[in-house]
């Protein structure tokens, strides 16, 4: 149960920590951002013998940070809440769906909800600012030692704290947005609708939270967006089962009362460098039981530069969180994914909001060609055949890598970064034998753009922003007029 909200408010000395109003231009679309630490009590649950959750320990409280941002003019809110449980395997709150998908929020009149997920981030933001974010705690009830399996991405924080709070916290909000109550930041607005999403890591909190937590005729969410997912990981039900042995029925979604939709890139896609994407990933499906679709994005990979690196990849804030340790990825040999996938994260929410609220289910898109072991068929370009597709990959410039090699720069020792893809060009004389100059590949992007936004594998109002990007990226590569 929620028992109190309270409002941080930015001043001199103190502000929101890796504020999204500039680097996402919020001001342009009329929108501000709110910041509050709410507390209450979450039950903490163990996997029962029917492998069904039972309480282990009831009524824990819990200090935990929720961010805000929605428009500054109450007229414009759409009735929808979107929450992202935020990703936490860097061990600092990084809202990755919002960093995809702020363009489109913001233009519909949403409001975004992060929610922070797992208690290894309680350091850096202590870190950061003591004052504002001391209260963070979800301590941890059990007496039992701690098992010694706190490594990446399976870090959980501090002994004394207990990763389990997070089932109650993520079934109560929509709840309080929803409600009256005094303690609901958005008490008048008249919420209508809530989404839950998360991107890499936070996909396995879905997973567990639709199969352990919703019912068919209860469910917390309206719909479910469950992106970038890393199905090698399973989010134990408290810390204590995260050395549990699972099987990969247990990693995949067996039951969707309330629709969900999956998108991945080729990162997750495929069961290369052991994502385990093609083993979990299900048919689509319109039984009242299991409402669910399947999206993938050819040319995209999981750590891409403008969604990862370049939106708050070890900025002054999380340089101060994470105590000076930083700088950004390593050094790849080749340049680094650029490819946007924001185009496609617009498409997965449209096709959410009809299926939930107007009953209108998503046609099944073709996905990526996969061989019998789950590894992503190629083109005579070396890039991918099906899934949701820009003029980018419809006609390349590049060929995209869902891997690069990255460099030690204190040993020169060279690896394989299995998160951060890379583009290898095509030389300017070779664009020219393909596209002749930058004015005929211009008129091939339009023309692809407008049969990719008629097979609703682009929205119409992106269809200018798709073509500009992809002429400036053939311009960059070489093409000239």
């Amino acid at each position: 149960m929620i028992l109190r909200v309270k409002e941080l408010f930015n001043t001199e000395n103190s502000h929101f920590f890796t504020s999204a109003v500039k680097r996402c231009k919020m001001d342009d679309y009329g929108y501000e951002e709110r910041e509050f630490l709410f507390t209450g009590t979450a039950n903490i649950y163990e996997t029962g013998e029917d492998g069904e959750p039972v309480i282990k320990y009831k009524d824990c409280e819990y200090t935990d940070r929720m961010t805000m941002r929605l428009p500054k003019d109450r007229e414009r809110f759409s009735g929808r809440v979107v929450v992202e449980i935020v990703n936490s395997t860097a061990n600092f709150d990084i809202d990755r769906v919002w960093a995809e998908s702020y363009r489109y929020l913001m233009r519909q009149g949403d409001v975004f909800v992060g929610i922070t997920s797992k208690p290894n981030v309680f350091a850096a933001l202590k870190r950061f600012d003591g004052e504002r974010y001391g209260a963070l705690t979800w301590p941890n009830p059990s007496t039992e030692p701690v098992p010694e399996n706190d490594v990446p991405p399976l870090v959980t924080g501090p002994k004394d704290q207990e990763t389990g709070h997070i089932w109650d916290i993520l079934t109560e909000i929509p709840a309080l947005l929803k409600s009256d109550a005094e303690e609901n930041p958005l008490k008048d607005w008249g919420v209508k609708y809530t989404y839950l999403t998360g991107w890499s890591q936070s996909c396995s909190y879905i997973t567990q939270f639709v199969t352990s937590f919703e019912r068919p005729q209860a469910h917390a969410y309206d719909g479910y967006l469950s992106t970038g997912g890393v199905r090698s990981l399973v989010t134990p039900l408290n810390r204590y089962e995260s050395v549990r042995v699972v099987d990969s029925y247990q990693k995949r979604l067996n039951l969707a009362p309330a629709p969900v939709i999956e998108l991945n890139t080729e990162s997750e896609a495929g069961d290369e460098f052991g994502f385990c994407g093609y083993s979990a990933r299900r048919a689509d499906s319109d039984d009242p039981a299991f409402r669910y679709r399947y999206m993938d994005i050819a040319g995209g990979c999981h750590d891409a530069v403008d969604t990862c690196m370049d939106y708050n990849s070890f900025d002054d804030d999380v340089l101060k969180a994470m105590g000076g340790v930083g700088g950004g990825p390593p050094g790849n040999s080749f340049c680094r994914n650029d490819y946007h996938k924001y185009f496609a994260f617009h498409v997965a929410l449209r096709n959410l909001y009809l299926w939930c609220e107007k009953g209108i289910a998503p046609k099944s898109y073709e996905r990526m060609h996969q061989d019998g072991r789950g590894k992503i068929m190629k083109d005579a370009f070396g890039n991918s055949i099906g899934g949701l597709r820009t003029p980018m990959i419809d006609y390349p410039v590049c060929t995209y890598y869902n891997w690069s090699e990255s460099t030690d720069p204190a040993t020169g020792e060279t690896s394989v970064n299995v998160l951060a893809g890379r583009e290898e060009n095509y030389s300017p004389e070779f664009l020219k034998e393909l596209y002749r100059d930058l004015n005929h590949y211009t008129e091939l992007v339009r023309a692809d753009a407008e049969r990719l936004v008629a097979d609703g594998q682009i929205l119409a109002e992106d269809m200018e922003d798709v073509i500009e990007t992809a002429v400036a990226r053939a311009r960059a590569a070489g093409l000239n007029l």
